[in-house]
């Protein structure tokens, strides 16, 4: 991605400056190549340490390209986890939509029915006070025709006597 490109052109960078760094010592060396045998030498050396630099780079570089590769498919591994927990919370989230229809269609059946039952218990309290009312109408009868009973039973008791 964007690393590799950064990798990619610092590596260019480094590998341009060594090599107008070897352009600058080749040109010294052929003009001097004549008789500075040591010169040549201490100059090998000094390609040698650059190499062994540009190795070092490269095998940082290679190391850092490793470690993308790893960081790319964990970050790929992280996002097939998000994504599935998104379907779960999808799915989750359906079956609460189900439960709430199924919960609401109950609530008003369940609604209906204490409607119903409060308009049976209206009916049943209007039928107890009309029997209750009955109840007091057939005590008092009793209370009078009892009264009339004992009022005939003196009568009696006085026209035997």
């Amino acid at each position: 991605m964007n690393l590799e490109k950064i990798l990619e052109k610092l590596r260019d960078v480094i590998v341009g400056e060594i090599k107008e760094e070897f352009k600058t010592l080749r040109i010294s060396v052929e003009s001097e190549l004549s008789g500075y045998r040591l010169a040549i030498e201490s100059m090998n050396a000094g390609i040698a340490g650059i190499e062994a630099r540009i190795a070092g780079i490269e095998e940082r570089m290679s190391s850092l390209e490793k470690r993308q590769s790893a960081l790319e498919i964990r970050v790929d591994s992280i996002n097939n986890r998000i994504d599935d927990l998104n379907k779960r919370i999808d799915y989750i989230g359906g079956e609460i939509d189900e439960i709430r229809t199924e919960l609401k269609h109950e609530i008003m059946q369940n609604t209906a029915r204490i409607d119903q039952t409060n308009i049976r218990i209206d009916l049943l309290q209007d039928k107890l006070s009309e029997i209750s009312n009955k109840l007091a109408e057939a005590v008092s009868n009793k209370e009078i025709i009892n009264d009339i009973i004992l009022s005939i039973e003196r009568l009696e008791s006085k026209i035997s006597t």
